[in-house]
């Protein structure tokens, strides 16, 4: 009986872990704000707001109705640029024309007044509609390649988008094409695995904010503990 009762209380906790890992410690948005200062920057970008999010692995991790809640909330934060950086659709999921429909009819509302920009994450390339995806929603997918943006006035920065290193060869000498010591400009690099920062740190172009995900920030969440497990 005792041997009985002990299996019991281990599949009851095994059952809850699983249970919360995949109904609660997904579930809900939050939001976090940083204040991101520079001497690159000159005051004529204070002020400037980026939104950045990353692995909506829909399907799994989302569903339709955190897609609508989250183009809502990004929406009141009224947002100068909007970064995607990869994993739009969970691998175990199996899309549907009404998802594309879906997906496309609510990111296309995601207002942004300089632009909105993505890059494709592992999953993405082992998914053909990601690109049609994409651009139909608004957003302009950089693939080793960077766009020059202005804010207000003709001063610019730059977004440099890195592919997924898993699955694409990252190219930092055609990405960085623009770059110049003696004219230096603030850069973003979107990139989607952590440790893709390697290739900014084997090169000579200095960068001033690194936009990524992957990591899921855990791949199992436990209350009180956090992440484990983390995928850089």
């Amino acid at each position: 009986m005792k041997i009985v009762k002990i299996i019991i209380v281990i599949i009851v906790i095994c059952t809850s872990i699983v249970f919360y890992s995949k109904y609660i410690g997904t579930s809900g948005l939050e939001t976090r704000e940083y204040r991101v200062e520079s001497d690159v920057l000159t005051s004529n970008f204070s002020g400037i707001k980026v939104i950045h999010f990353s692995d909506l692995l829909y399907g799994s991790t989302t569903d339709l109705k955190d897609l609508e809640k989250m183009v809502e909330k990004m929406n009141i934060l009224e947002p100068d640029l909007i970064l995607f950086t990869g994993d739009l659709i969970s691998n175990k999921h199996k899309l549907t024309e009404n998802d594309k429909k879906k997906i496309i009819e609510n990111l296309s509302k995601l207002e942004a007044s300089i632009g909105k920009y993505a890059i494709y994450g592992d999953f993405d390339f082992d998914l053909n509609s990601y690109e049609s995806i994409i651009t139909s929603s608004g957003f302009k997918l950089l693939t080793n390649e960077y766009e020059e943006v202005f804010y207000k006035t003709n001063e610019s920065m730059y977004i440099v988008g890195l592919p997924s290193s898993i699955k694409n060869k990252i190219d930092m000498t055609k990405s960085f094409e623009f770059y110049s010591d003696e004219n230096r400009k603030y850069t973003i690099v979107m990139l989607h695995e952590g440790k893709s920062i390697k290739y900014i740190d084997e090169s000579t172009y200095e960068v001033d904010l690194i936009l990524g995900g992957h990591s899921l920030n855990g791949k199992i969440r436990l209350p009180f503990i956090g992440g484990l497990f983390k995928d850089e």
